[in-house]
């Protein structure tokens, strides 16, 4: 085990319905053009990848015309149209592993700390989940003006982590590459194996990560 652990919160302790990739596929496909899961993910990701400077939200700006252009689709006005709007999530739950996750590397006097992508609104959904109780400290974009994959962020955070840490998070493009950027260990979490083409360290849920330290 790590000393100290990095951590990303949604769809890696906390999950969210629905997902802006499934209504973006949703949409796509009413449009006639069947994309699947992964393949809208991916696009998605990629493209928030490419936008990581400060911004009033706290999230990445999404290029929509990027996205389609990543899954090879025309940036027609009427497709562009009906994909912008409000992509905040309107259910959130633990998943399975996360408590006994933390739990355990709590009670190994592993420092914990949390690093977002996210709004003020965020806070209130780790507040509601009880997840607070568990870490050392939460670093949250909207609070410091930057978002991953900037690597200052993860560098805030391990003002309050220390070394020797690890990151972990389920985006390759924003978690494992701008933890790398930081100089600070990454593993992957591939929770629906749209990674499956990446050969970086990564687990399929929080309870394989300490089989590979």
């Amino acid at each position: 085990m790590p000393s100290n652990v990095l951590l990303d919160v949604g769809e890696t302790l906390v999950g969210f319905r629905p997902l802006a990739y499934e209504r973006i596929r949703e949409i796509l496909k009413d449009w006639g053009y069947d994309r699947t899961p992964k393949e809208v993910f991916r696009a998605l990701v990629k493209s928030m990848g490419k936008s990581n400077f400060p911004n009033e939200i706290g999230l990445n700006p999404v290029d929509l015309r990027e996205v389609l252009y990543e899954l090879g689709l025309p940036p027609r006005g009427e497709i562009l149209k009906d994909l912008q709007g409000n992509y905040f999530p309107s259910e959130w739950y633990l998943y399975d592993d996360a408590v006994d996750f933390l739990e355990r590397w709590k009670s190994e006097g592993i420092r914990i700390v949390l690093v977002t992508n996210a709004t003020r609104r965020m806070v209130k959904v780790v507040e509601e989940l009880g997840i607070l109780k568990y870490v050392d400290a939460v670093v949250a974009s909207y609070s410091v003006g930057v978002v991953k994959p900037h690597p200052k962020i993860f560098w805030y955070a391990t003002r309050y982590s220390g070394f020797p840490v690890i990151h972990i998070g389920d985006i390759y493009e924003l978690d494992y590459l701008g933890a790398k950027r930081a100089y600070v260990d990454g593993v992957l979490l591939d929770r629906f194996n749209f990674y499956d083409d990446i050969k970086v360290r990564k687990v399929r849920s929080l309870k394989e990560v300490e089989m590979i330290e």
